[in-house]
């Protein structure tokens, strides 16, 4: 381990900690938009010679087959000749004694004639799943992509027309080399909503200023009641001289009076104002709708025909603050699309009939249909039962194949942005995690389809025939 760390790796580390800490103080953390169907590219960016839309998922498989591609041939070319070759060390050393030590355990399994068939299943699965699992633990996956206004059209059957409805986003910034960035720190809000919410902010600024007119009221209330009511009858003369002051006294009572409501009613508009600054203060723009308070108009003279949303703004445009923005990232993990994981399913279930059929012929199919004892034996009804069962059961495998590995890579996915954005700086158990998590499913899916199709091989009536032998 300390050999590991001497001379320049140790250095590369710090670089590569100390860049980590930069970027993190200095660049808000991109929260994906989250959905479980892949994200489909823009117009134009089609699967060649189709018309179908390509999406960030199709591209990381693409990217997972050319990575394994680009490792057989490195094998290839890494391999002996012959057994005399010394072999080169390094990761080939590495790879051949895992493979190695793959082929001993999953021949302790499912050994005989069909093992190299079963364990070069096996062995392509693994691969697959596990190179498309750890994707998510390379930088800009699910990070870098299209900026992407998050609306959509929906048709209004009253007008007769098609409207741009706003959804869920963030806001956006121009970056280095007018690059826009998604701002994670900022939750966009409409223009209505932020509208709403000043409107909202001028009622409870009036509810609060006649709460405390009210309350003025009540206290000037119990104030005479306590003057008729108190002992000054022998100090009638003193109310005619002091008349005058009287009256100037009620002429600063009513001045305080009013202040008294103002000042109530500036309290709540101040509140809501202090909201909108203290999204300025996050870096977050406002003013989409400018408050009545702010620039002087009063909410009727605001009464003006709205514009219209647009669909796809120019993100370096003014029309970019009236839309919510997502990143629509260039690679997504493959085993977060379930197109991706009920494909391995898939080939799982045919892969394991297929090495039935090989192995038992026509004959495979009394595992599901077994009616041969039906009317020979008084339990025949049970075998046909546990034969349409197991029937069941192989189609609910690919279910369990496809859910399982999506389930378990997607909320992984899940956890590595949330951590990401929480504590940007350390992450790496969380990443440590993935790591094991990706090598276990891999694993868990490969081992399965390995299992199944070695116990695809042995008919139902393979012991009752080894016993009868041993009984000869």
């Amino acid at each position: 381990m300390n050999s590991f760390w001497n001379g320049k790796r140790r250095f590369v580390a710090l670089l590569m900690f100390l860049a980590g800490v930069f970027v993190a103080l200095r660049v808000p953390p991109v929260i994906p938009f989250i959905q479980l169907p892949g994200e489909k590219f823009p117009e134009g960016f089609n699967i060649p010679f189709t018309d179908i839309r390509m999406t960030n998922t199709f591209v990381a498989a693409v990217i997972v087959w050319i990575l394994l591609l680009l490792f057989v041939v490195y094998i290839a070319r890494r391999r002996p000749a012959d057994g005399n070759e010394v072999p080169p060390g390094g990761f080939y050393n590495m790879f051949e004694a895992l493979f190695e030590g793959l082929m001993n355990f999953v021949g302790g399994i499912a050994g005989g004639r069909h093992f190299r068939l079963i364990f070069n299943m096996f062995m392509t699965i693994f691969l697959v799943v596990l190179v498309a699992n750890w994707m998510e633990l390379v930088p800009g996956v699910d990070t870098i992509g299209f900026i992407h206004a998050h609306v959509k059209e929906k048709y209004d059957p009253v007008a007769d027309e098609y409207k741009v409805v706003t959804t869920d986003g963030f806001e956006i910034y121009q970056g280095f080399l007018g690059i826009s960035y998604v701002n994670g720190q900022c939750d966009w809000i409409s223009p209505a909503d932020e509208a709403a919410a000043d409107e909202a902010a001028l009622a409870n600024a009036e509810v609060a200023a006649m709460a405390a007119q009210q309350t003025l009221i009540e206290n000037e209330a119990y104030e005479r009641y306590e003057a008729g009511h108190g002992d000054h009858g022998d100090e009638e003369h003193a109310d005619d001289d002091h008349a005058d002051e009287a009256g100037n006294d009620d002429h600063a009572e009513n001045a305080g009076d009013t202040d008294a409501v103002a000042a109530a009613r500036q309290e709540a508009l101040d509140a809501r104002s202090a909201e909108k600054q203290a999204r300025r203060d996050r870096g977050c723009y406002t003013g989409v709708a400018i408050s009545s308070w702010e620039d002087g108009y009063e909410p009727a003279d605001k009464d003006k025909k709205k514009e219209p949303i647009p669909l796809h703004p120019d993100p370096r445009s003014e029309d970019a603050k009236r839309v919510p923005w997502v990143v629509l990232p260039f690679v997504r993990v493959a085993s977060t699309d379930l197109n991706m994981t009920l494909t391995l399913g898939l080939i799982s279930f045919f892969m394991i009939q297929y090495i039935g059929f090989k192995a038992l012929g026509i004959g495979y199919l009394t595992k599901f249909f077994n009616f041969g004892t039906l009317f020979k034996s008084p339990l025949g009804g049970i075998d046909v039962a546990v034969g349409l069962l197991e029937l069941i059961g192989d189609f609910a495998k690919i279910l369990s194949f496809s859910f399982r590995l999506l389930g378990n890579i997607f909320a992984g996915s899940i956890v590595l942005f949330v951590m990401s954005f929480l504590v940007p700086i350390l992450p790496w158990p969380f990443f440590m995690l993935e790591f094991g998590v990706g090598v276990i499913q891999a694993l868990v899916f490969a081992l399965l389809t390995a299992i199944f199709m070695n116990l695809a091989t042995v008919s139902h009536h393979h012991d009752d025939d080894h016993d009868h032998a041993e009984d000869h």
